[in-house]
């Protein structure tokens, strides 16, 4: 490893090892530097570092061996210098509790410090030769912001400027947003939205050439609102590319000893025609990033998709695979509960999820309504505090086809661009029209599943009724594989009596003593008056919305059919109230439960064969309730 000492004398004076106690307060003393990275680009660094005025390096860190907290021990610590090439140690950096303090890559440090002194032509010469390397930079959309920075920083710093801002112009809602700052309150950059037609900004651009200051402002000739009695001389440049508006420098003077001259405006018009070079060339090679990076997270989205594993498995590939391109904190897949109405999470990328098995999480009410009624993909900002905050909420919901409800909805909490929001959402529905799709055949091959173990348990049901030893115990067996095999609450079974002529309750399978349970008998008795030899199935989605609709029942399910011997209906059997284990599927019956119910009917009648005439009726027994 590179070693780098640390002494008082490193850098002829220059630089020093500042204790916790030993801190400058004066206003005019160096501005305090710190180098992050014991490596090449650091050893680079210090030696150019040491022509430079106003730098005073105080601490070089080892984040292999030492905590990056240290530098909140320097209170009047102004620039960090990051060599480390970490993302990581980037981000930790950003989150130290230090105020007005740049975090810059050693190829800022370079570009800012380096070669930048009085704002002599020649020396201007040489910041424009900087700035072409920086059009020239292969990697110039890793570091956008800090880019934009770093040419602001060095506008200012060749033309003498106390404050200044970049502002590039957004072309879908004509107006200017503050991209990069200098000596404005943190306030004024967050909420200042300045509209493209109004100002000395948007006169700048109108016109299509610099306008220089000097003194107060003429409010009627730029539309202004304000007065900045401080400012001495001020600059406004549009930036150009060819005759595309992109954006305005804004450089100012509070020193009456610095005005603006011709020369400045000159510079600051030639730094501004690179500077739209290197915007442009930045803007293509995002959308060129874009296009390879949905490319590519799509087709990991289909061979995820396409693997041999359980839906489930693939649903946690997939969640931790958007979760990952995404840089989300959290992709949940919530499913939803048509008994309910609302969303039950399945899957997620946070493994908190998994530690709350007992307590099913379900998805916000405010979220699950805009769901349902939208049915469109919607984000939403996670704070609300301002309108150019990075958190937001995404979901994406996901149906199926002939379905009007949504199956399920995609939840993604991600730290973003605003500006970034349209692709990713772009991204994220088309995620979701294959996962809606996967969905679907999920539940055509659950469903073709479900029905051949159904037809399985019948064909097992025919075997056990052979060993049947009365009617009695055939008739707790019909109630008992029908109410398993078909999922329903209540089953009813009615034999005729062969004395009186009519059809009565043989058999009731029921969860306890229903206070709905007369109504439901009441029911039955109606259907069963209706039934004919050769009707097959009757199945009613909702009963009140049907002729048979009671007021005591609501809105339940119904199957019954008749069961024949010999060309007569010697029997009915009547299921009521689906109860799915899977909530997804609803509480109505189905049509392939209809034609389940018919071939049960079937093996049904063969078995009462061994017991016809029915003698147990005949005595008018009890029936109970199971």
């Amino acid at each position: 490893m590179l070693m780098i000492p640390v002494q008082s004398n490193l850098l002829g004076g220059k630089m020093s090892e500042q204790s916790e106690s030993n801190s400058p307060t004066a206003a005019n003393d160096p501005r305090q530097v710190a180098f992050v990275g014991l490596n090449r680009e650091t050893t680079t660094l210090l030696p150019n570092l040491m022509d430079v005025g106003g730098l005073q390096v105080i601490k070089i860190l080892n984040p292999d061996l030492e905590d990056l907290s240290r530098l909140t021990q320097y209170p009047h610590l102004s620039i960090i210098i990051d060599t480390t090439h970490n993302p990581t140690i980037a981000a930790r950096l950003r989150k130290l509790p230090l105020k007005k303090v740049d975090v810059i890559s050693g190829l800022g440090a370079r570009l800012l410090f380096c070669g930048v002194g009085k704002s002599s032509t020649a020396e201007k010469e040489v910041v424009l030769r900087r700035m072409e390397d920086i059009r020239e930079a292969v990697c110039l959309t890793k570091n956008k912001e800090e880019i934009l920075k770093v040419i602001l920083n060095t506008a200012m710093r060749t033309a003498g400027a106390d404050c200044g801002s970049l502002m590039l112009l957004d072309p879908s809602k004509r107006h200017f947003t503050i991209e990069a700052s200098s000596g404005l309150s943190e306030n004024v950059v967050v909420t200042v939205i300045q509209r493209a037609g109004k100002g000395i900004a948007g006169t700048a651009l109108r016109r299509g050439e610099p306008i220089l200051l000097q003194g107060a402002v003429d409010r009627k000739t730029f539309c202004v609102e304000y007065q900045k009695p401080e400012i001495t001389s001020s600059i406004c440049c549009p930036i150009l590319y060819g005759d595309e508006p992109i954006g305005v420098f804004n450089i100012a003077s509070k020193n009456p000893d610095r005005i603006f001259g011709e020369e400045d405006v000159a510079f600051l018009n030639d730094l501004a025609a690179l500077t739209a070079e290197v915007i442009k060339t930045s803007k293509e090679m995002e959308l060129n990033q874009h296009s390879n990076f949905n490319l590519g997270l799509m087709n990991s989205v289909r061979e995820i998709l396409a693997m041999k594993y359980r839906f489930e498995e693939r649903m946690n590939l997939l969640l931790m695979k958007i979760a990952n391109a995404l840089g989300a904190k959290e992709c949940t897949y919530y499913e939803f509960d048509t008994i309910a109405r609302s969303f039950i999470a399945k899957c997620s990328s946070s493994i908190g999820l998994s530690l709350q098995k007992d307590r099913p999480l379900i998805l916000d009410d405010f979220f699950a309504h805009r769901v349902i009624k939208t049915g469109s993909t919607f984000c939403v900002n996670a704070t609300g505090k301002s309108p150019r905050s990075k958190k937001w909420y995404i979901l994406q919901p996901l149906r199926s086809s002939g379905s009007a409800d949504p199956v399920g909805t995609l939840f993604i909490f991600l730290q973003s661009e605003k500006n970034h929001l349209k692709v990713e959402t772009a991204l994220l529905r088309k995620i979701g029209e294959l996962l809606s799709r996967e969905i679907s055949k999920n539940r055509d091959m659950e469903t073709i599943k479900s029905q051949s173990l159904k037809y399985s348990a019948i064909s097992q049901f025919s075997f056990d009724i052979a060993n049947a030893k009365s009617l009695p115990g055939l008739s707790k067996m019909i109630l008992s594989n029908i109410g398993l095999i078909l999922e329903a609450e209540t089953c009813v079974l009615r034999l005729r009596n062969l004395v009186e002529e009519n059809l009565e309750v043989c058999e009731v399978l029921a969860p306890g003593k229903s206070a709905s349970m007369a109504g439901i008998l009441e029911l039955d008795a109606a259907l069963a008056a209706d039934r004919t030899p050769g009707k097959g199935v009757l199945r009613i989605e909702d009963l009140s919305q049907s002729e048979y609709a009671r007021e005591s029942l609501g809105g339940l399910s119904v199957l019954t059919v008749g069961i024949e011997i010999s060309g007569e209906i010697l029997g009915t059997l009547s299921l009521y109230n689906k109860q799915p284990l899977d909530h997804s599927v609803g509480r109505i019956f189905s049509e392939s439960d209809r034609e389940v119910l018919l071939n049960f009917a079937l093996q049904v009648s063969k078995g009462l064969m061994r017991f016809f005439p029915f003698p147990a009726l005949s005595t008018k027994e009890s029936i109970a309730v199971v």
